[in-house]
């Protein structure tokens, strides 16, 4: 490791909305979004997952050749005891049976939904003190050297005197130690989520990101002054911050699309029955999604800071 390392900036638990305002970054204010997604006004061409009232009629009229009222009518009467998105070859089973067509129907929800919209809305989480680097330069991947770096400024600045270039080594080290590496830069990727309740509530249980920023950088700062002081260190700069992007759709994979295309599906059928209950956008169902290019400044659309959240490593 060199020793002319750069500082970098890092991604903070508060609990109440006081103690937010006085570590949030005060410019930006003019990019700043409201913390209910449904107070937000939002294009038409804007796929937000969460929002199923959003999409509700729009996708059962885009798939509307093939989920004929009768494959609805037949599924209401034969319905599987419990759907998932995972397997869909019953809804592809009963539009054979009822218009003679084979399908492939979460692939195909996939297509039409990256045509009928041209970009889906998903977050992340960080804690920062430098919104500008977001507006400016885009969410970027970062290198594992950059974390490093903002460990270093971060614990080998003087005010942890045992502390020294060996002992970071050392940590980095224990992460990365041979054929186990936590972090690889040849697969590092961004992490966002479609349903932003993932980031601020108990079943989401991913505030983490929120109140320490990078999982790499709360590791290595476990390993070189223990969790609590490492806890504290990083809840001493920035705010935990909410960035909602607007990803262009040909930015996601097709597997990615796929899956919240099965998702929906799920979720649509089991409003057509009553006893049926979908795991779809339901308590700790999640809405990861991840990316494996920087996203640029244009897709960001705003951000806020969230005055509570939680997370198993809260305390």
């Amino acid at each position: 490791m060199k020793p002319d390392r750069k500082s970098c900036d890092i991604e903070i638990h508060n609990s109440t909305d006081d103690a937010v305002s006085s570590k949030a970054p005060q410019s930006y204010e003019h990019r700043k979004l409201a913390a209910d997604p449904g107070a937000r006004t939002t294009p038409d061409d804007v796929f937000q997952y969460a929002n199923v009232n959003s999409w509700r009629d729009r996708v059962w009229n885009m798939l509307g050749d093939l989920i004929t009222e009768e494959v609805k009518v037949d599924f209401q009467r034969n319905h599987p005891a419990y759907i998932t998105s995972d397997d869909l070859s019953w809804l592809d089973d009963i539009i054979f049976e009822v218009t003679g067509v084979l399908s492939n129907i979460k692939t195909t929800a996939a297509d039409r939904l990256s045509v009928e919209f041209t970009a889906f809305r998903a977050a992340h989480a960080t804690r920062t003190d430098d919104l500008g680097q977001f507006y400016d330069q885009g969410l970027r991947i970062l290198s594992n050297r950059e974390i490093e770096d903002r460990a270093q400024a971060l614990f080998l600045n003087g005010q942890y005197p045992r502390l020294g270039e060996r002992q970071l080594e050392a940590a980095i080290l224990d992460l990365n130690a041979g054929h186990f590496q936590y972090r690889d830069d040849q697969s590092t990727r961004l992490y966002l989520c479609a349903d932003e309740r993932d980031f601020i509530t108990r079943s989401g249980n991913s505030g983490h990101y929120l109140d320490f920023g990078s999982e790499y950088l709360f590791n290595l700062a476990i390993r070189l002054v223990g969790e609590y002081e490492a806890k504290r260190a990083l809840r001493s700069t920035g705010a935990p911050t909410i960035l909602v992007f607007d990803i262009p759709m040909a930015m996601l994979c097709p597997a990615t699309l796929e899956e919240f295309s099965g998702s929906v599906l799920e979720y649509l059928f089991c409003e057509l029955v009553e006893d049926l209950e979908a795991h779809a956008l339901g308590q700790g169902a999640g809405s990861a999604l991840s990316l494996t290019r920087d996203l640029p400044p244009e897709t960001l659309i705003g951000h806020y800071h969230p005055a509570r959240f939680y997370h198993s490593h809260q305390r």
